[in-house]
């Protein structure tokens, strides 16, 4: 199955809700295109989601180190181009990492 920007955007925000704290305030990303910052997600947040997404897709930490971008789109480019593996469903992925 070819997952949709819709699919993707779903499978972020559950990262996002996984990777911050309870205690944190709700975000949620309508559109790929979004910056990292403008999208409520601080550093350590913003590594979270990519240990998180690292391990849906198959990236190495070392990867993740040098991964130098601005929107989710561009984290999600990077993912895929480096792509070791990939979920057949926004459900298997949170699944995996849960």
């Amino acid at each position: 199955m070819t997952m949709t920007d819709q699919d993707y955007i779903n499978l972020i925000n559950g990262v996002i809700t996984l990777a911050r704290p309870v205690s944190a305030d709700e975000v949620k990303i309508s559109t790929l295109d979004i910056g990292i910052a403008d999208a409520g997600l601080d550093s350590l947040d913003y590594l979270m989601v990519g240990i998180y997404l690292s391990d849906v897709f198959g990236l190495t930490e070392e990867q993740i180190k040098e991964m130098k971008v601005a929107t989710v789109r561009e984290m999600l480019d990077y993912m895929l181009a480096s792509k070791t593996k990939e979920p057949s469903s926004v459900e298997e992925a949170l699944k995996s990492i849960q």
